[in-house]
């Protein structure tokens, strides 16, 4: 029977307690601060948000509503296998609480805003368990999720995968410190949520951190653990392995599907168009930890001055790395403080820091893009976050330095400036100063963050989002009223998605090759007025049936129609264009349109679209001899045909599209998507988590069974 607890516990605890509350409120503050027009229905416009962030999960939600999960989505190019290609996360949990529920732009800032939040507990939480003071904790926590975070949110995945950095590290250290098996079965969760976000390059990152931070902490900086862990260092760091192994298991469903893409992507080897070195931090740039606002931040072109001639492609906002003014003074104290008291823990932060940042340069490239991982991600500068987590622990490790000292320094220029004060006035001096600082680095470096995060950015924040306006729009209401499925061609990358047509040129990150050869792909460069006659008998083979234009063209050179002028506030405002502004909506001739024969069509030939969903499509065909029908959509492994009610063989016409030999007669084609993949990944995913569970339940009531199993083995 335990002994009760004590008042000093009881004290203990609640002062505990009230600091977490204080972390939590922190959070949700500092999102009202840096992103309060999201609270009030405001939206973010710029760079992908709309070319294709809410592109994807608009057909995310509405394939929820239905019923159904976006398998398929046939409103991007010719298809894509839309779950596989990752971003859109649609296993991630927490999707699910805001997207089948909100409107688009309501669902989305309440992601971001979400996101922060867990972000800077996750921090906090780790920080305190490196032990660090509520207030240190907190100042890690703003320089982690505020230093690194606000100018990437024009890149969705940047918060929602890398808010669980510090959570799979918080598991990590508790794992080490406590060697409860619980923390490693949290771990295995963390990770896999994150993987099950989409877009890996994080969930790479802490993989990797975590598989160093382990080994490094039983090994290297073991001076404050228990006698015991270092006796069973091995078992723990091979636990600590198993956890991560495993969370590959249980995010499955995610990660087969997107397995079987990249084989049938551009990436399904390394090859030179595939640029390991973009969003690269160049050397120079570095200098904007120090010194951002006269070299670098003023003017957004300074940063090409500072890239390698002939090298990698990046920007202002992958090459971001800046700790705040105030942060970086208490670091560098906190990592003199460390290495002084010669605190493994927190040089082992110090090290893994100045690893991140030397990465983060691109100079270890052609070293490591030839090891798998490394070889499949871009983007070096994204080990930045790292770099951050380390400077933001060692500016709390300083601020709780400089707190302490803070009461003898109250004393002694109280003992000053009246040597007969009373205890009591020491107090209350010591406990002002320490506030007065508190209140002050706080304040700086929330305002120079903010400051930093409104000038390098892609982004802007609006009152009055775009999003609100799709119902509005007329283009929208134009191709619902369609007989038959479109196609068109735009500059709006996916943008023109979310009016229910299908759109082209594709915009993917990961894809499938057809979209990256340029023996398939629309001849380059795209035309801005009238087209070629090559890029013209494209758009006929391809299927396009509209071209969406900023100003009227020429209706011959397009061998087109003006089917439709107007305004569209939506696309505008998505667009930044002046509300005002027209668009010409021209109707292609001559072309395929989404279904044909591949020879020229005599009389009483017909094929007509009766069902077109995102894993079926459903076609009327009458030929009276025997002819190939076309469905000008991506061929794609786990796309079968029936003509008829019986399952028949089809061909990839061209290299891309859907072909089958159709016989003389009325017949209907049925085309349905069954992604053997994606139930394969789901199996595993399931059975996985079961297992896990079993393990689980085993551990908690009868812990000494396991251990007496692998002794026995």
């Amino acid at each position: 029977m335990s002994a009760p607890a004590t008042a000093p516990d009881v004290q203990r605890s609640r002062r505990f307690a009230a600091a977490d509350v204080s972390l939590a409120l922190a959070a949700v503050i500092l999102t009202l601060i840096f992103w309060r027009p999201l609270w009030l229905g405001g939206g973010l416009v710029g760079s992908d948000i709309y070319a294709y962030f809410l592109p994807q999960k608009a057909y995310f939600a509405d394939c929820l509503r239905a019923g159904t999960l976006p398998v398929w989505n046939n409103l991007v190019g010719h298809g894509y296998p839309q779950i596989a290609e990752s971003q859109t996360g649609v296993f991630y949990p927490l999707h699910w609480v805001v997207y089948p529920w909100l409107s688009l732009n309501t669902a989305y800032s309440a992601s971001m805003l979400m996101h922060y939040v867990l972000a800077f507990v996750f921090a906090a939480m780790y920080a305190r368990r490196l032990g660090l003071t509520p207030p240190g904790a907190g100042m890690a926590a703003l320089v982690f999720t505020y230093g690194w975070f606000p100018p990437r949110i024009c890149l969705e995945w940047s918060i929602t995968t890398g808010a669980w950095l510090p959570l799979a590290l918080w598991c990590a250290e508790s794992y080490v410190q406590f060697r409860l098996w619980r923390y490693a079965f949290f771990l295995t969760a963390v990770l896999a949520a994150q993987m099950l976000a989409g877009h890996f390059v994080l969930a790479f990152v802490t993989q990797l951190s975590v598989l160093l931070y382990v080994p490094a902490r039983l090994w290297f900086a073991a001076n404050d653990l228990p006698t015991e862990t270092g006796r069973i260092r091995r078992g723990l760091a091979a636990g600590a392995t198993a956890a991560i192994l495993a969370s590959f298991f249980v995010a499955a469903a995610q990660l087969v599907p997107t397995w079987e893409l990249k084989q049938h992507s551009q990436r399904r080897a390394v090859t030179d168009e595939h640029d390991h070195g973009y969003g690269y931090i160049p050397p120079r740039y570095l200098t904007q930890i120090v010194d951002p606002w006269k070299t670098w931040y003023a003017d957004e072109n300074s940063i090409y001055s500072a890239m390698t001639p002939g090298g990698p492609r990046t920007n202002r906002v992958e090459a971001h790395l800046y700790f705040g003014f105030a942060p970086l003074l208490l670091a560098v104290f906190g990592a003199c403080c460390a290495i002084h008291s010669r605190d493994r823990k927190l040089i082992l932060w110090l090290l893994f820091g100045l690893a991140a940042t030397i990465y983060a340069t691109g100079c270890l490239l052609p070293v490591t893009r030839q090891i798998p991982g490394f070889s499949f991600f871009e983007g070096p500068g994204r080990y930045g976050v790292v770099a951050t987590l380390a400077a933001g622990l060692l500016a709390g490790v300083g601020f709780d330095r400089i707190d302490r000292l803070l009461p003898s320094a109250a004393r002694s220029l109280l003992a000053t400036m009246a040597p007969n004060a009373a205890r009591r006035g020491t107090i209350s001096a010591e406990n002002a100063l320490r506030g007065l600082f508190a209140l002050a680095a706080f304040l700086w470096s929330a305002a120079d963050l903010y400051d930093v995060s409104r000038k390098v950015t892609y982004t802007i924040l609006v009152a009055d989002p775009p999003a609100a306006h799709l119902a509005e729009s007329p283009l929208r209401e134009y191709f619902a009223r369609l007989p038959q499925p479109s196609r068109i061609f735009s500059q709006g990358k996916n943008l023109p998605s979310l009016l229910g047509t299908a759109t082209v040129p594709t915009y993917l990150g990961l894809g499938p090759a057809q979209y990256f050869d340029p023996k398939l792909v629309l001849p380059q460069p795209g035309p801005t007025d009238a087209p070629s006659r090559e890029q013209l008998d494209w758009f006929h083979r391809a299927g396009v049936t509209h071209y969406l234009g900023f100003e009227p063209s020429d209706e011959n050179a397009w061998s087109a129609r003006l089917a439709w002028v107007g305004h569209d506030g939506f696309l505008n405002q998505a667009l930044g264009r002046p509300g005002n502004s027209k668009f010409f909506l021209y109707e292609l001739q001559g072309g395929r349109g989404r279904v044909a024969w591949k020879s020229r069509a005599a009389a009483g030939n017909s094929a007509t679209i009766t069902e077109y969903a995102p894993d079926r499509v459903v076609i009327a065909a009458d030929t009276p001899e025997p002819r190939t029908l076309i469905l000008t959509d991506l061929a794609y492994p786990g796309w079968r045909a029936s003509l008829d009610g019986n399952p028949v063989g089809s061909e990839v016409v061209e290299g891309m599209y859907r072909g089958v030999e159709i016989s003389p007669g009325n017949h209907v084609l049925i085309w349905t998507y069954q992604s053997v993949s994606l139930y394969w990944g789901i199996g595993i995913s399931l059975s996985s988590i079961l297992i896990l569970l079993a393990l689980a339940h085993v551990r908690f009531w009868y812990p000494a069974a396991l251990p007496r199993l692998f002794r026995m083995s």
